[in-house]
């Protein structure tokens, strides 16, 4: 059973997420990464907007340590420095 909404069934569905991190971040460019390998290997389109944190101060206050950060559809995904994490955030929220 596929489950509604469920971004990995619906390839032609741009998924529009932003990546926060950083210049010179071995972690944000792994993130990058596996976005970029998620998207091929799934025909899913993915849009990725990459933030420089450091370039506004209230933001890099915020999502320093968190960093890389992934946001969808208002959600927030710190630490976001594997696969697993990431595929299990793009699948969205649990069912309450």
């Amino acid at each position: 059973m596929v489950a509604h909404g469920s971004w990995e069934n619906t390839p032609m569905e741009t998924r529009q997420i932003t990546l926060y991190g950083r210049p010179a971040c071995s972690l944000c460019d792994e993130a990058a990464a596996i976005l970029a390998q998620i998207g091929h290997e799934r025909g899913a389109a993915l849009s990725v907007t990459h933030v420089d944190i450091e370039q506004e101060p209230a933001m890099h206050a915020r999502l320093l340590s968190e960093i890389p950060a992934l946001e969808v559809d208002g959600r927030l995904l710190p630490h976001a420095t594997s696969r697993l994490r990431i595929e299990s955030f793009l699948a969205g929220p649990e069912p309450q």
